[in-house]
């Protein structure tokens, strides 16, 4: 399999970007010079603000092109379609609009501070303050057991802007009315599951299916396997039970110990391969499906 020249034909839709309160690899400049030649397109993410005046946009030189993204924590003002507006205005290629990750329920449940100890490397843990994650009221999709008001109010101006929703970090059961909601009242059709097999999600595969069949694509990351552990055949099944045509792989990286996102996508196309996932799919789930939502 020639790697390379997958990976120059590749959008990885998934990789952390500074300055950042937590600890990152690369600022987007940074990012776009290392990636030159390697990776076709980068989706950039940042939790704490949006992307698109963090530097310098695609070049004609063979630099990647850069998709940018905002993520709907409290630090953008949460459920604040004002803030999807002034990012989409601004950029050349639809952007990615993240649901919150940081301050959903089920993460602030599931830990002591707001953000998790395994994505900082620990000598630079002393120097960061941890916010205590019962200072921080969790953001939830839900009023009354229905899609809250502000939140229709995002999926519209996802839907005017022609962005790409992704589930963020909502629970399972958040992100199967939101992504049902939004398709079948909204009409939006750029829908990405943000790796539903994270165990602080763990989405159940008939679930998967369902929301697939809907038009959703089912994002799977390196960073499952290489920071939560998740091992590479369990990942390699849900593939081939949701179907790689329903599927996007990307990198999830950007933190300070990890591989840059064209290593990191050259080690995850590897061990997939040694598990059943043919050369074919790979290229459907980097090239296809992305190319199919950045358009």
């Amino acid at each position: 399999m020639d790697y390379q020249n997958i990976l120059q034909q590749a959008i990885d839709l998934h990789i952390h970007i500074g300055p950042e309160i937590i600890p990152r690899k690369f600022t987007l400049p940074e990012l776009v010079d290392y990636e030159k030649g390697k990776l076709k397109g980068i989706g950039v993410k940042n939790h704490f603000f949006s992307t698109i005046a963090m530097g310098k946009q695609s070049a004609q030189d063979g630099s990647p092109s850069v998709i940018n993204s905002v993520v709907l924590n409290h630090y953008v003002g949460g459920f604040n379609p004002d803030i999807i507006r002034a990012s989409a205005e601004l950029s050349e290629k639809p952007i990615i609009v993240w649901f919150p990750t940081l301050h959903t329920e089920e993460f602030l449940q599931s830990q002591k501070f707001e953000i998790p100890e395994e994505w900082i490397d620990p000598k630079m843990r002393r120097r960061l303050k941890l916010r205590p994650t019962e200072k921080i009221k969790a953001l939830s999709v839900f009023d009354n057991g229905k899609i809250s008001k502000e939140v229709k109010m995002v999926l519209y101006s996802i839907k005017e802007n022609g962005a790409i929703l992704a589930t963020g970090h909502l629970s399972w059961q958040e992100s199967y009315e939101l992504v049902k909601f939004a398709i079948e009242k909204i009409g939006i059709k750029k829908i990405v599951i943000t790796h539903p097999i994270y165990q602080k999600i763990d989405m159940p595969i008939k679930i998967q299916k369902e929301l697939a069949e809907l038009g959703a694509l089912i994002e799977h990351c390196y960073s499952m396997y290489s920071i939560d552990k998740i091992p590479m055949d369990k990942i390699a099944q849900q593939i081939k039970d949701v179907g790689a045509d329903n599927c996007i792989l990307s990198s999830d990286v950007g933190q300070t110990f990890s591989k840059s996102p064209s290593e990191a996508l050259t080690d995850f196309i590897s061990l997939l391969k040694k598990e059943g996932v043919t050369e074919n799919e790979i290229k459907t789930m980097l090239i296809k499906n992305p190319e199919r939502l950045v358009r």
